[in-house]
């Protein structure tokens, strides 16, 4: 094989892995503005339900806190198991929509912060300020 052949091959794969990427990241664009969409109302479904006093808002409050700080609050998978299969879905986009969103997710709520908080308070069993 001739060192011109091997250039022109070389070319060609540099080519389609290019094009792989790009179309990689096309996809990563389209579903990243289909979350900005979906991301806002699935956020909401679970701080309606955390901000309730049942099982299902104790897991969907440290879902939410995952989200916030992981590090404090790591996700146990199977909160995700036990919820309902709309909070499931409401989660799963939430934990996706994080992904992509160049902002935090308590950003998006009014006054999110002292939600959080409130939200971390409850869970330690601390009073509210």
């Amino acid at each position: 094989m001739t060192m011109h052949r091997v250039t022109e091959r070389l070319r060609e794969r540099s080519r389609q892995a290019m094009e792989k990427i790009l179309a990689q990241e096309a996809d990563a664009e389209q579903r990243r503005a289909q979350l900005e969409l979906v991301g806002p109302e699935a956020l909401r479904r679970l701080v309606d339900v955390a901000s309730g006093h049942t099982g299902q808002s104790q897991h969907c409050r440290r879902i939410l806190l995952a989200a916030y700080n992981g590090p404090t609050w790591p996700l146990d998978l199977t909160r995700l198991r036990v919820i309902d299969r709309d909070l499931q879905r409401a989660a799963l986009t939430l934990i996706e929509w994080a992904t992509y969103t160049p902002r935090e997710l308590h950003e998006y709520l009014d006054d999110g912060d002292r939600l959080m908080q409130r939200f971390w308070n409850t869970e330690t069993h601390k009073e509210e300020d």
